[in-house]
């Protein structure tokens, strides 16, 4: 990094640090989404019996308190006879330390205590008098700047009783009755509300989320917020004008997880923000529906999400007769609007989502990057710092230079840039394109600087949903930047630069054990053949210890992430001579690849396709021992592109191949990931 950037950026750690002063809080505008499903998670633990009757707001219990306890809370997330299994309770633990690792992160959770606990379950979890039970569970936080908020728990499945009950009152509660748990909720709030000067925050998931929607709209005059993950929906038709208007402000979020299908129990045309799914996860509904398969970026805010806010069919707004989808904001109005959300921002990973958030929901882009410059041996490059894009994953490592797209001639240039149609313009990078699953048509870049002199890094749009971007979009993109760095110099904040390009990487206990770059090409040699297998099934997941962990393309899986794992292995990595006994097998080309073929589903390519794009058009029907040793590498290497992997690794060669064919090999593949289309690692023994 050079002085100036340097200068600007003093490297502390990996999250920015808390300027001075600067306190901690429950307010909306300070936590990250991270912290967020945080409190809306730690509901579905069910206190101990020995601790369930002890929080009060006289005798609050510390957060960290309450997550030291969940191995021994009911978790209420499966039903009971799975919560209570052996598996059960390991999933209960693994989330128990994914808590604490945030907790031990966050600058907003530390002074954060648990002042109400509610649980009208039957069973030993539930601590309410009342003889007729409604499975309502929720808890309430306060923190030292008389900030609080509610977080009310989805449907229950500690026992058979609470399955009927929640199940039954989400049935009636879409019709738009409301239940005898939206009482509670309500009650509850009250309670939990009195004598708070500052922010009422309000969270809910899933029937939770239908809970938190109805005291929203129904406590606007005071300083409520609400926040919502994969809601059932509130039933429109019951609620007034201002209630509709108000769900469409900035004081609800309505958060959904790509493919979950709860939105779809009424008209909803209020979604904030949709979040894909990590693209390893089961799709199945409990993993989309819950927590744990969506992604975050390295400072807490959800990955890839976009603005939408409105209803994308203009005739179900009329039949709904939601008209408020049809509004659209002015210059002027636009910049008021986010003037005030500049005023609540402390932190600096708030300050660039939000701003991102924002640029997508006015200017309907499909994309938004932050780009930072850097240094290395190459000279200068920018990489990306956050992404809202569905594609965002993908992204994350790239290593732009000049020359390559206009977020870079934007940076090293200095100046904004406004390519209204990408046509017709002849600076273009087709990596892009590809990593982020779309073709480029319209683009806007700004430049991020602390002065016109010193640049370092800039701000990309990509793509305008409705057409091209306009002048008009240009200049506000311009003017809300300026703004958003107006706040950034004022903050006094460093940022600590993310340049960790690892495609791959092993920690052990925390530390670094082994990475590799995206598109790097690493040669790695064992005493023994026991030496070598055993670092094969480390970098493929498959022998990892309880303290290790595999971080491949900014996902982290463990040793109890084997389903996950296995998903991991078959889209992104392939091994070169994995099965050395290959060699010399008496098996047809064709036979060969037409297994292959059928096992990855790839219909995108004939067989005979395949074998020419080999070289071996004239060999399928040739026994694979029977091949030479050149004609044998080019079958191996083409097997391992048709998968389209991330990762090639190289195994020992069968024995009796000739070194010269292994170099041609290796040489291929060194060129592959020079034309950033490999990344590959050669194992080697003795």
């Amino acid at each position: 990094m050079d002085r100036n950037v340097h200068e600007a950026f003093v490297i502390t750690s990996l999250l920015y640090k808390k300027k001075r002063g600067h306190s901690m809080s429950l307010k909306m505008s300070n936590l990250l989404d991270v912290e967020k499903y945080l409190l809306l998670e730690m509901v579905y633990f069910h206190l101990p019996p020995e601790y369930k009757n002890r929080i009060t707001r006289k005798t609050p219990m510390k957060l960290d308190e309450y997550i030291d306890l969940m191995d021994q809370c009911g978790y209420s997330v499966f039903p009971g006879f799975i919560s209570r299994s052996q598996n059960g309770r390991k999933v209960a633990r693994l989330r128990q330390a994914h808590f604490r690792r945030i907790y031990a992160s966050s600058e907003n959770l530390a002074d954060v205590v648990i002042t109400g606990y509610m649980n009208d379950n039957y069973g030993q979890f539930g601590n309410t008098a009342d003889k007729n039970k409604t499975s309502f569970v929720a808890l309430a936080f306060e923190d030292s700047e008389n900030n609080a908020a509610v977080s009310f728990s989805g449907c229950e499945q500690m026992y058979p009783s609470s399955i009927i009950l929640d199940w039954a009152g989400c049935l009636i509660a879409s019709l738009g009755v409301v239940t005898t748990h939206h009482h509670k909720a309500m009650a509850f709030y009250d309670r939990q509300m009195e004598g708070i000067l500052g922010e009422r925050n309000i969270l809910g998931h899933s029937k939770g989320g239908n809970l938190a929607t109805y005291v929203y709209i129904n406590r606007l005059e005071e300083n409520t917020n609400a926040y919502c993950v994969n809601a059932q929906p509130y039933c429109w038709y019951t609620m007034t004008e201002t209630q509709k208007e108000a769900l469409k402000t900035d004081r609800f979020e309505y958060i959904v997880h790509a493919n979950d299908p709860t939105r779809k129990a009424s008209y909803v045309s209020y979604i904030s923000r949709t979040a894909p799914l990590n693209r390893y996860a089961a799709q199945r509904i409990l993993n989309i529906h819950g927590f744990e398969e969506v992604n975050f970026d390295e400072f807490g805010n959800l990955e890839g999400t976009r603005v939408i806010r409105e209803t994308t069919s203009q005739l179900r707004s009329r039949i709904f007769k939601d008209y408020t989808a049809e509004k659209r904001l002015t210059h002027d109005e636009c910049m008021a609007n986010f003037q005030e959300k500049l005023k609540e921002i402390t932190s600096l990973p708030r300050l660039f989502s939000t701003t991102l958030d924002e640029m997508l929901m006015v200017t309907e882009a499909q994309a938004a990057i932050i780009w930072l410059k850097d240094k290395d041996d190459k000279g200068e490059y920018i990489y990306p710092l956050i992404i809202k894009s569905p594609g965002a994953e993908d992204l994350y490592q790239l290593k732009l230079r000049a020359g390559y797209g206009i977020a870079a001639q934007c940076v090293f240039d200095g100046l904004p840039l406004f390519i209204r149609d990408s046509k017709q313009y002849q600076l273009h990078f087709n990596g892009v394109d590809r990593a982020m699953g779309i073709t480029i048509t319209s683009e806007i870049a700004v430049p991020l600087g602390i002065d016109e002199t010193e640049v370092f890094g800039a701000l990309e749009l990509v793509n305008k949903k409705s057409g091209l971007f306009t002048l008009e979009d240009f200049a506000l993109v311009n003017e809300m930047t300026l703004a958003m760095l107006d706040v950034f110099k004022k903050s006094g904040e460093s940022l600590d630069s993310y340049r960790d390009f690892s495609l791959l990487q092993i920690r052990k206990s925390g530390k670094r054990v082994f990475a590799i770059e995206k598109n790097g090409y690493k040669e790695k040699s064992f005493g023994t053949q026991n030496e070598k297998n055993a670092f094969l099934k480390k970098i493929t997941g498959l022998n990892l210890e309880p303290n290790e962990r595999l971080i491949f393309n900014r996902k982290t899986f463990t040793s109890s992430k084997q389903e996950q794992l296995k998903r991991l292995r078959k889209q992104e990595y392939a091994i070169i001579f994995e099965k050395p006994h290959l060699r010399y097998s008496k098996t047809r080309v064709n036979t060969v690849l037409i297994a292959l073929l059928l096992h990855f589903r790839e219909n995108r390519v004939n067989l005979n396709e395949v074998a020419k794009m080999m070289g071996l058009q004239d060999k399928l029907k040739t026994r694979i021992t029977d091949l030479t040793d050149a004609e044998y590498i080019r079958l191996e290497y083409g097997m391992a592109r048709i998968r389209q992997p991330k990762l090639m690794i190289v195994n020992t060669p069968p024995k009796g191949l000739s070194p010269a064919a292994c170099k041609v090999l290796c040489n291929r593949l060194k060129k592959d990931c020079r034309k950033k289309t490999a990344t590959v690692i050669v194992l080697e023994s003795d």
